[in-house]
């Protein structure tokens, strides 16, 4: 698919949507594959349904492990990306007083899971060293496991992934992001994603892809419910959105990389306008290969300018300092897609000017 159809095929919206980073847009296509299996749900039987979705979902594992250069059977399914994260950390083989390296930017969510994880089974969390950006600098040696999102919620900017893979030490990689919004490396242990944002597909659907050399040494957690699988779809959860699930595999088999250039060539453009605009200060470098632009600002208060820019048919996101361990004050994120126009930005940036400047 083109980037000129992937964008014509996205559903209709009433806002100026620069929220990709929250909840992307799913494409007519997408609604209408999950409104047909809910369908199809109440026609044929929910079971009966989920069996004649194998083939599609089949083929959207396929295409959302070939994101991070892996295959379909390594690819688990659930719900969102935290409770894939919580998954993989319950499966993992870390023996009580493992080492497992982290970072102070990573999501609230994880890190509280992390945190509890660790307590729970004796593990040793070890932060890693970052530099102003809150890219990490340094990783030393003897960790058992490093977990870390490749883009973080608060910050568009990109983690030395290969840096960190050529140490040798297993990664966990967090791309719910990244997925869609910027290349992701091949070569992790694992990496966890989401279906709502870069990628369009429906909410309440998460996905997970296991590097083969893990598989048989994963354990199976006692938070899943019994199955009939014995490869790694034994940590699919069961009861589940299956709805979501073939409207992810769409939304995933649909997205191309050539759309890659075109969101970050928005999010350069949206650093240069809104840089200064209404005393906002842009904080990612403005070269970097991400969609998402953070701004700051001495005075103004993210959530009130969030909820008066939505009334003005203007969204982004309001990031609260509990975001991240990292963060200091609140932000206001804005995250530009292939559907972004420099008419859309110009409107952002008068707002701001109206509204704090």
């Amino acid at each position: 698919m083109s980037v000129v159809q992937w964008v014509a095929d996205r559903a209709p919206s009433s806002v100026v949507h620069l929220d990709a980073a929250a909840c992307g847009r799913p494409s007519e296509a997408v609604l209408a594959e999950v409104a047909g299996h809910a369908r199809l749900e109440a026609e044929r039987g929910g079971y009966v349904a989920e069996v004649l979705a194998d083939d599609r979902v089949a083929r959207g594992r396929a295409a959302l492990g070939a994101l991070v250069g892996l295959a379909g059977q390594d690819v688990v399914l659930g719900e969102s990306g935290g409770s894939q994260f919580a998954t993989l950390l319950d499966a993992w083989p870390l023996e009580r007083g493992a080492r497992v390296g982290t970072v102070a930017g990573e999501y609230g969510g994880n890190a509280r899971v992390l945190r509890d994880r660790a307590s729970r089974r004796g593990w040793q969390l070890v932060l890693l060293e970052t530099d102003e950006l809150g890219r990490v600098t340094a990783v030393p040696p003897g960790l058992d496991l490093v977990t870390l999102p490749q883009v973080a919620s608060q910050r568009g900017v990109v983690q030395p992934v290969g840096d960190l893979l050529a140490t040798g030490t297993p990664v966990l990689l967090d791309v719910a992001q990244p997925a869609g919004q910027t290349s992701a490396p091949a070569g992790a242990a694992a990496y966890v994603g989401t279906s709502r944002k870069w990628l369009c597909g429906p909410r309440g659907v998460g996905w997970a892809a296991v590097d083969p050399a893990w598989h048989a040494r994963l354990a199976d957690p006692p938070t899943l419910g019994p199955t009939a699988f014995a490869d790694l779809r034994r940590l699919d959860t069961t009861e589940t959105h299956v709805a979501g699930r073939v409207g992810l595999a769409l939304a995933a088999r649909t997205w191309t990389p050539a759309l890659l250039p075109v969101l970050q060539a928005a999010a350069q453009a949206a650093r240069v306008l809104l840089d200064g605009a209404g005393g906002w200060r842009v904080l990612e470098p403005l070269t970097e290969p991400t969609g998402i632009t953070t701004l700051r600002h001495a005075d103004a208060d993210p959530v009130a300018v969030r909820a008066a820019l939505l009334a003005d048919d203007l969204l982004v996101s309001a990031v609260p300092i509990t975001r991240a361990d990292d963060l200091d004050a609140p932000l206001l994120r804005v995250s530009t897609a292939a559907w972004t126009t420099p008419g859309d930005l110009e409107r952002l940036a008068a707002a701001l000017h109206t509204i704090t400047g």
